[in-house]
């Protein structure tokens, strides 16, 4: 009885400091998050104009959400760009992460500097590294040199690698279909920010590559399976749960991404053009597009999951 008063005190105090470590999290979802987005969802229903001493709203409907998809064409066609370039863009990410990962968990010298190397992006991807590469600093540095620089700098620049190797000649002799060149050329031509959004992904995967029991894959030796087998046998299927992982975050992540200019579309009129109403309406637009999106995502991929009973 005594052991038992001991166990339940014991997990009393490890929830209490459950309690402790997630109160900032709770505090600022109550006080500030969740206020937000009721007012943000007010707001789209209304006309908002900013006084010297207040907020005034005028209730106007559905008349924001007609709008956008009614007469903002502009606003439908970077939506529709955002979306194609988030699922292009996943497909992508995951296919280098997940390649990345398994050449990461091979036994080879130098390895977990080749592990440091490939999470660095995700680190130096924010502060000053960051305004940085939106100022082209090292581009401008090249261009400023000579005509070889210049050369070297445009492959960096908007033409892309795939211009500056004269890839799109060199793919299109090979006789494959139109859409697969392009889906290539558009990897090429953004190397850079694959390899800068593909960290986390490509931690999780390593991380769930070395949680696969080696005693597994002895099992399968012993029985003759080949490395082609094992891959598609073994570790594919435990992948499977972090692979979904990996879809939702990147799907996240890549819809906040600037390059799509839905957010930048969205913060100007809100801003500049002082249409706070309407551009709550466009946030929420976008905020359901995302939902439905991962619903899908999620629907047509977490019945493919196997786990490890």
């Amino acid at each position: 009885m005594a052991r038992m008063d001991k166990a339940k005190k014991l997990t009393v105090r490890k929830n209490r400091m459950g309690y402790v470590f997630t109160a900032p999290l709770i505090i600022g979802m109550t006080v500030i998050f969740i206020p937000t987005i009721l007012y943000s969802l007010i707001y789209s229903f209304s006309d908002v104009a900013i006084n010297f001493n207040n907020v005034s709203t005028t209730f106007t409907g559905f008349a924001n959400y007609l709008y956008a998809f009614g007469v903002d064409i502009y606003y439908r066609q970077i939506l529709l760009e955002a979306v194609r370039g988030m699922l292009l863009d996943t497909l992508i990410i995951l296919l280098f992460s997940f390649f990345i990962a398994n050449v990461l968990n091979q036994k080879f010298i130098g390895r977990g500097v080749a592990r440091t190397i490939f999470f660095l992006p995700v680190i130096l991807s924010t502060g000053i590294v960051s305004a940085a590469e939106t100022g082209n600093m090292v581009t401008n540095l090249y261009a400023s040199s000579s005509n070889t620089a210049s050369a070297v700098a445009g492959a960096f620049g908007s033409g892309g690698l795939s211009s500056f190797f004269d890839l799109e000649n060199l793919i299109a002799s090979i006789n494959i279909s139109p859409k697969l060149v392009d889906t290539i050329l558009y990897a090429v031509d953004n190397t850079y920010k694959i390899v800068n959004s593909s960290g986390v992904q490509i931690l999780i995967f390593v991380s769930a590559l070395q949680s696969i029991n080696p005693s597994v894959f002895e099992a399968a030796k012993v029985e003759g399976a080949t490395k082609w087998e094992e891959f598609w046998k073994i570790t594919f299927p435990l992948l499977t749960p972090m692979i979904l992982v990996n879809i939702v975050y990147t799907v996240v992540d890549s819809f906040t991404n600037p390059a799509y200019k839905v957010l930048d579309y969205i913060e100007s009129q809100a801003f500049e053009g002082n249409r706070l109403g309407y551009a709550s309406a466009l946030s929420w637009v976008y905020f359901l597009i995302v939902l439905v999106v991962l619903g899908v995502v999620w629907r047509l991929i977490a019945r493919r999951v196997q786990y490890l009973e």
